[in-house]
């Protein structure tokens, strides 16, 4: 059995004149990712890996997470193919991950990390900021992650928690 989260970045400031890849999260995002951490700790699976696209509101959003469900900071992948990926290009960052690693937090952006779900689930969600969507698989690899393999067990907004 597989378990992936997958996390769309918190909430990111337009104001700052940076370029999109470089932008930082705004205040709510700080806020939201510490408290949505804090709630995946204490209801939720840990993380075994981590993986982020290398956009500053996502791996800002990755650590702040990290940090709340005791994760070590300096095991987070980053890599630029998460960066806007399509759903194609997320599950193979997912075929790298070992297959010892049964909890899998992964981080990305809109419009991929919602077509990432209804491709493995076939349940279409609009994730939006710092949201969580759960999928969990009957299967014992990673590299057998396809399309309408996954069941949605859960989306968690920070609205909510």
């Amino acid at each position: 059995m597989k378990t992936l989260y997958i996390i769309r970045h918190a909430k990111s400031d337009w104001n700052t004149g940076q370029k999109d890849h470089d932008r930082p999260l705004n205040q709510r995002g700080v806020g939201d990712a510490p408290r949505m951490g804090k709630h995946l700790k204490e209801e939720e699976k840990s993380p075994e890996l981590i993986i982020s696209s290398t956009a500053n509101r996502a791996i800002s959003t990755a650590r702040l997470i990290a940090k709340e469900v005791g994760y070590d900071l300096a095991h987070i992948q980053q890599t630029e193919n998460l960066y806007h990926a399509s759903p194609k290009e997320i599950v193979k960052e997912i075929w790298k991950v070992p297959q010892s690693v049964d909890t899998l937090y992964c981080f990305g952006h809109n419009p991929g990390v919602s077509q990432m779900i209804e491709y493995l689930t076939d349940d279409f969600v609009e994730l939006k900021t710092c949201c969580v969507a759960k999928i969990t698989f009957d299967l014992d690899d990673w590299n057998a992650i396809v399309q309408g393999t996954g069941i949605l067990t859960k989306i968690i907004s920070p609205k909510e928690i």
